[in-house]
């Protein structure tokens, strides 16, 4: 394993080594490019002062040694030292210029020759002297890291191997430790470890077994116990609910009104109720079929729905015959304009086995605590209110007052 790690190692540091010293060769090749080309203007100009600023500009750099620049003639004209100053160039010998850079790497820097062209004709060249400092750097931060890691992956390796001991010496304790689990959280879904070529294989396969089958068991428990509780579910739903339109029901309205009238005489709150009684729905049923007047029950209830605020609840008490119950109102004006809402939204025609209908509904309403502050009275004046509103022609609502004349008790809705 160590033998392995070191190779591994050793071919890490030569392929980065490799694209470092190409990454280096390739940024000191550019600078020359870079600095040839903005000396074209100036060498052809003949511009010595630009030619220096120019040279200064481009080799203000840490790795940077030197630089040399050469006139059309191979004579050096400018030279620059690690030192950053400008130095003579009386003793520098001529060279041959190049017509495409050029780059070499010595030990401790690299070279790149760039010509200095105008247009076609070359008229210069720089040549640049770059440190290999980076690349030593380099090598040597990547051997420290290495290092670093071979030494925690040798820790780790030894951590592995003396947990791996002791895991083999205590499987009685994992045993333990997972029975002391079960015990106490009651997760029959726990398993211990399970290892058929330990000699302890075997008492941690039979320990599973009896796991697996007290799960089982309290999986059909609690599966027994789900579909019970989904049964009550239905069956609360049926008991409380209409078949037909999904709303609540007779029984469910009564317990839905005593609590809003509690909560409006307590609260001192404005709540309303509404009877809605369809006009003339028996005859249509008769006329129709009685699945028509089904369909004709589920819609007018979808009607319903769509205008009533989200807090308040549409019940069907009666087979043609609707409440409402609306919970902290505001004002009386919400109550007459949702009630004006709901006689136009039945109004609308509809389409009965290709006959177009228009449907037309009476509503009364009252208000607690303003017309009443016990359930039986409330209902009542509400009832008032509706047979009111038939009297007065029906597809219209009339709202509980004093005025109205009064219906002979016991009424229909004082059975609830």
């Amino acid at each position: 394993m160590a033998i392995s790690m070191l190779v591994v190692l050793l071919l890490t540091l030569g392929v980065s080594t490799y694209l470092m010293q190409a990454s280096i060769r390739a940024e000191t090749i550019y600078k020359a490019d870079t600095l040839a080309s903005n000396m074209a203007d100036a060498m052809a100009s003949g511009d010595t002062r630009q030619l220096q600023n120019r040279l200064l500009n481009a080799t203000n750099t840490q790795d940077m040694q030197s630089a040399t620049v050469y006139d059309r003639n191979g004579q050096a004209i400018l030279a620059w030292n690690i030192q950053g100053q400008l130095i003579k160039t009386n003793e520098f010998s001529a060279v041959s210029l190049v017509r495409r850079h050029q780059s070499e790497y010595r030990s401790g820097y690299f070279m790149a020759i760039a010509p200095i062209t105008n247009g076609s004709a070359v008229i210069g060249q720089v040549l640049l002297y770059s440190s290999s400092q980076p690349l030593r750097q380099h090598i040597l931060s990547f051997l420290l890291a290495g290092g670093l890691i071979a030494v925690l992956m040798t820790v780790a390796a030894a951590y592995w191997l003396t947990k791996k001991q002791l895991q083999d010496l205590r499987p009685i304790l994992a045993l333990t430790v997972i029975a002391e689990k079960v015990s106490t959280l009651g997760d029959y879904s726990l398993r211990a470890p399970q290892d058929p070529e330990h000699d302890f294989g075997s008492l941690n396969m039979h320990f599973n077994l009896v796991l697996a089958r007290m799960e089982a068991w309290e999986n059909d428990m609690q599966s027994e116990a789900r579909e019970r509780r989904e049964a009550d579910s239905r069956l609360a739903i049926l008991n409380n609910h209409d078949s037909l339109t999904k709303l609540p029901n007779r029984h469910y309205f009564h317990r839905l009104v005593t609590n809003c009238l509690d909560d409006a005489v307590a609260s001192d709150e404005l709540a309303a109720l509404m009877f809605i009684d369809l006009d003339h729905f028996k005859g249509l049923s008769e006329s129709f079929g009685y699945d028509a007047g089904d369909l004709i029950l589920t819609t007018m209830a979808s009607r319903l729905c769509a205008v009533l605020r989200n807090t308040d609840t549409l019940c069907r008490v009666d087979g043609d015959e609707f409440a409402v119950i609306m919970p902290q109102v505001g004002n009386l004006e919400v109550v007459k304009t949702l009630a004006e809402r709901l006689v136009q939204a039945i109004h609308q025609p509809m389409t009965l086995r290709g006959k177009q209908i228009v449907i037309t509904a009476s509503i009364g309403v009252a208000c607690c605590p303003l017309h009443a502050k016990e359930q039986r009275l409330f209902l009542h004046n509400t009832d008032v209110a509706l047979k009111a509103a038939k009297a007065e022609g029906r597809n219209t609502w009339r709202l509980f007052s004093s005025d109205l004349p009064k219906a002979s008790p016991p009424i229909q809705h004082q059975e609830f």
